[in-house]
């Protein structure tokens, strides 16, 4: 991963030049210097080094791009996936009966959709079961370390931001001898135990041996198999952290990320969003107002988890017109994690070698977004630059090249085998994020071929050609991913995109210019059903993807 950050701050030199010399509309502003801070090598237990300081990791209304917000340039091109259907271009291709439909969404008709949905309902279904009594008497402790241990297994390999060791020498063990009671540990346990339902549930959808015992108590089988598995956990949690909203140590951090995760799985990305926050908040604290001198393991926790907060919210604000909190102002500041051992964790206990895997995924992902950031900031213009794009295109294949061997991918597809749902997720995610940024690159070409058809040259061509072909057969849509659908946190994300490729695929179909109807791949009209079968699936879940889908299935329905 060493190599991965060396060759980043090495061609961004070289990217700001390429910007400087000719760039489409320049911004108002500049970026501030950053100066290099010198972090010295430190060796961690998964040898996980760094020697510099990471790229800040730009949101939409970031301080330096401020003015740009305020005035926003005709030649500037949203990021946001949901954007597409606003496309001069595309609407001029939408059949009759749904241009006045297009022209009348709002531009930011997703976040208004999204926050104005329902409250979570606030019932505690397995107490409803059980009434007049503390339900969580009931649980053995069993059950409890079973459920920790499917979300550990599952969801915290790809958010890796509590350690197991802590979690259950200390965390839990509060639980265990207090019982749950109107303490942070008490709700972080409560979460940890909803989410991994959902682990668990999505070994069933896979069809993976689990190292859990199967439920043995009927109001864990009847939580699991709630409309929202594990919403009792979640709920009671909820009920008890009221009395907990002044902390600001890493468990109160660690609970508004975990339901953060909850709320992504449930496609609440505003309910998300508001979570993350409130953890940027502590994050900010930490370096803003540090607490007492702290060890070197506490020190690298509160990076695990100023790297996730971050990491989660650049998705939720790129798509959605939602403001960002301060975390970016401290990129420079916050090392990357080093994931040290808990000192005092049994060191007779064999350590799960499989972890470093999931740890050098968690900084890939760190890396793709300072890349993905860049492609944003420096290409989003209605007339790109070429040069730019193949400069940014050779920084992605550095990146993928340079991963790490244990992450590296040689196939893709249906071939694959996976031995577990972490597996299966974090592997098809990173193939995700390298094909959908391969898109993403092209797309303000494609904006170009739509919107002008008969101004593309053969460079552009290109852009647009390797665009679509990289949009099509996302591993996220695998027939393991899809079967999982309890453990699946960007899956509304993921939706929002196939729901841009989706127009964009349509325009070019419609294209006057033949060169530019030849740029579609061979078989992406098979793809184009999957997306929409895909999304058909999740419409109940998000009035987001319901309005998506209706869009879409007049359009591709229509005569």
């Amino acid at each position: 991963m060493s190599m991965v950050f060396n060759t980043l701050k090495r061609m961004e030199s070289k990217i700001d030049h390429l910007s400087s010399q000719n760039p489409p509309k320049p911004r108002q502003g500049s970026e501030s210097t950053r100066s290099d801070l010198g972090r010295p090598l430190v060796e961690s237990p998964y040898r996980l080094e760094y020697d510099t300081p990471i790229r800040a990791i730009t949101s939409p209304q970031a301080p330096n791009a401020g003015l740009v917000a305020q005035s926003p340039s005709p030649n500037l091109l949203s990021f946001s996936a949901h954007q597409t259907v606003h496309w001069p271009g595309v609407v001029a291709t939408l059949p009759t009966s749904l241009v006045s439909a297009a022209q009348s969404l709002e531009p930011s008709y997703p976040t208004l959709l999204e926050s104005g949905r329902p409250q979570l309902d606030p019932v505690i279904p397995a107490q409803a079961r059980m009434p007049g009594a503390d339900w969580l008497v009931s649980l053995s402790l069993s059950c409890v370390k079973d459920l920790s241990n499917a979300y550990f297994d599952t969801f915290n390999r790809v958010y890796p931001f509590i350690d197991r060791d802590f979690y259950f020498l200390s965390t839990l063990a509060v639980v265990v001898r207090e019982g749950f009671g109107y303490d942070i540990e008490s709700c972080l346990v409560l979460n940890v135990m909803a989410l991994g339902c959902m682990g668990l549930r999505a070994f069933e959808e896979g069809g993976f041996a689990t190292s859990s015992q199967a439920p043995s108590s009927p109001v864990i089988r009847d939580i699991m198999d709630e409309e929202i598995p594990g919403l009792s956990f979640f709920n009671e949690a909820r009920k008890r952290v009221g009395f907990c909203l002044c902390e600001r140590d890493i468990q109160s951090c660690q609970y508004y990320l975990v339901s953060a995760v909850y709320f992504a799985q449930l496609m609440r990305p505003v309910d998300q969003w508001m979570m993350t926050n409130r953890a940027a908040a502590t994050c900010t604290a930490f370096f803003k107002c540090p607490p007492e001198p702290h060890d070197e393991y506490m020190a690298d926790m509160q990076s695990r988890l100023f790297w996730t907060a971050l990491v989660l919210e650049t998705v939720i604000v790129q798509e959605l017109e939602l403001p960002p909190s301060r975390l970016k102002e401290w990129e420079d500041v916050v090392p990357l994690p080093k994931f040290t051992v808990y000192p005092y964790a049994d060191k007779s206990r064999p350590r799960n070698s499989d972890d470093s895997y999931y740890h050098y995924h968690f900084l890939a992902q760190i890396a793709h977004r300072i890349i993905l950031s860049r492609i944003r900031d420096e290409l989003y213009y209605s007339n790109p630059s070429a040069t730019l794009a193949d400069e940014l295109r050779h920084q992605l294949e550095q990146w993928r090249d340079n991963l790490p061997q244990a992450i590296q991918w040689t196939s893709e597809g249906e071939d694959q085998t996976f031995d577990c749902p972490a597996d299966a997720v974090t592997m098809t995610l990173l193939q995700a994020r390298y094909r959908i940024s391969r898109f993403h690159l092209g797309r303000p070409f494609l904006y170009k071929a739509i919107q002008k058809p008969m101004s593309v040259n053969e460079t552009d061509l290109k852009m647009c050609t390797e665009a679509l072909q990289f949009a099509i057969d996302w591993p996220l849509a695998l027939d393991v991913c899809v079967r999982m659908k309890d453990f699946m946190p960007l899956k509304y994300f993921a939706s929002g995109q196939m729901f841009g490729q989706l127009f964009i695929f349509h325009a070019l179909d419609s294209s006057p210019n033949p060169r530019v109807r030849d740029a579609l791949p061979i078989g992406h009209k098979v793809w184009c059903t999957k997306m929409l079968r895909f999304m058909s699936e999740l419409v109940e879940s998000s009035p987001t993807v319901s309005k998506d889908f209706e869009l879409l299935s007049a359009l591709y329905h229509s005569p």
